[in-house]
This record gives C-alpha cells, sequence and structure tokens, in this order.
C-alpha cells in the first residue's frame, strides 16, 4: 500500500514507514486477575497451556483487568467467527 500525500497541505521531505510483524515481549507488570482467574477453576477449569500463555501476554494499559475479563478473552479466542482454520 502507498500513500502520498498532496505537496501543498504536506510539505517539507518524505517519510517511508514499515509495520513488521514480531513476537511479543515477555508478560510484565501486574497480573492479579490473570491468577484469581487461574485459581476459579469455574472460569479456567478446562483452559490449555497455549491459551494460558496467550492470556499472560495481553497488556492493558493502565488498568488492571478483572478474571471475568480474562474469562471473555478465552471465550472470544475459542470463538469460531473469529478464526478461520
Amino acid at each position: 500500500m502507498q500513500v502520498v500525500l498532496n505537496r501543498r497541505l504536506a510539505p517539507g521531505h518524505s517519510r517511508r514507514f514499515a509495520f513488521v510483524e514480531m513476537e511479543p515481549e515477555q508478560p510484565v507488570g501486574d497480573h492479579r486477575g490473570l491468577k484469581e482467574f487461574l485459581e476459579h477453576a469455574s472460569l479456567s477449569g478446562d483452559a490449555t497451556q497455549e491459551e494460558i500463555e496467550f492470556l499472560k501476554r495481553l497488556r492493558v494499559k493502565g488498568k488492571r483487568p478483572t478474571p471475568l475479563y480474562y474469562y471473555r478473552e478465552l471465550q472470544n479466542l475459542r470463538d469460531p467467527l473469529h478464526f478461520t482454520l
């Protein structure tokens, strides 16, 4: 995809931007909600190790997710409408 700006509206030197797919960084920060989610068997009882690793990598800037947030994320991850095989 190439975007060209009108020189009259955006004078100056051209710049090039690129998007690169990268692996997420290791999880950091407070995961109190995730810990509570994992301790609550009715919410996380059938979560696989792969799903738990995915939940650990989630980041919510400036907020502390609750156990219910992680449950809903797990349900979204499993929903066939969101992913195709």
